[in-house]
């Protein structure tokens, strides 16, 4: 027997997509259709809720950020991701941009370094920038604070947890993999604490102006694979919050199928930084109010 793959009609899923994007400001489009079903269903499943329709109007019902809902966004939220993704920017950002701000912060005698993680998602990213920084020393002469944020509840406790498997921490050098992991067991590694201690992970939506306010100025941002998951109006959200959260001499890093052009009266690009795909405020940035 071949079993069908759930999906939604066109209203069901307009209902979920509008739904999901006031909670979230990410945008699901209509070829998601198959994606949303299944962990709509998998979700009403679990609540012995009858139908999709009745599991929305349970949804509907709920606080803004109850536990349904928060287990909802840990399905529907995509958390692909590894150790040392992208490497060559990872190497132009270590050669171009941390150097650059170490210069300035030595110039001026500041010994604190902050780093936004943006969407950390399990915290190999916040991780991997932290064991760069490490290597170099620079925890040495610097107090070192990697704040790495998440909309998904799941992924943030694997990031505090630091239990990984053999797929995400592949790309890690092997002296390196020695030096800051022990073995579990055969397909389990755990990160040292003289990692962890550098990072500190936080509940965020990115679309929130003040969830974001409290979390301070950066030197450095990476918001890397997640603009393209938001529509105009919430990436432009994203990216104000973002420029309210960034120093003048601070430096964004996004990902490589992502380009500001469309933000340029808020960023513009380091043309001398290119690989690492890197942007600092627009001299005359003029971001929408805080609300």
């Amino acid at each position: 027997m071949i079993l069908e793959r759930p999906s939604l009609t066109t209203t069901q899923f307009k209902l979920f997509a509008d739904f999901i994007y006031s909670i979230s400001g990410i945008r699901f489009q209509e070829s998601k259709n198959y994606f949303l079903a299944s962990k709509l269903d998998m979700r009403r499943k679990e609540l012995d809720i009858k139908s999709v329709d009745e599991y929305y109007t349970f949804l509907k019902a709920q606080p803004k950020m109850s536990k349904e809902i928060e287990l909802l966004l840990n399905e529907i939220t995509i958390n692909e991701t590894f150790f040392y993704r992208n490497i060559p920017q990872l190497e132009a950002y270590n050669k171009d941009i941390l150097m650059d701000i170490i210069a300035k912060k030595r110039a001026k005698g500041d010994k604190r370094l902050r780093i936004w993680s943006a969407a950390s998602s399990t915290g190999d990213e916040a991780y991997t920038l932290i064991m760069d920084m490490i290597e170099k020393n620079l925890h040495r002469e610097f107090t070192i604070e990697i704040v790495g944020t998440d909309i998904s509840q799941k992924a943030l406790g694997v990031a505090k947890e630091a239990i990984y498997k053999k797929y995400a921490i592949r790309n890690i050098p092997e002296n390196q993999l020695k030096k800051h992991f022990s073995i579990l067991d055969e397909y389990n590694y755990k990160l040292s604490e003289d990692i962890k201690k550098h990072a500190r992970f936080k509940h965020c939506n990115l679309s929130d102006s003040l969830n974001c306010r409290s979390l301070g100025k950066f030197d450095i941002v990476f918001c890397r694979n997640v603009l393209i998951y938001f529509d105009r109006d919430s990436r432009e959200q994203v990216l104000t919050n973002i420029y309210n959260n960034m120093n003048d001499t601070s430096f964004l890093l996004v990902g490589h199928s992502e380009n500001l052009y469309a933000e340029r009266h808020l960023f513009e690009s380091c043309k001398d930084k290119l690989q690492a795909l890197a942007y600092k405020k627009a001299p005359q940035g003029t971001p929408k109010p805080r609300i």
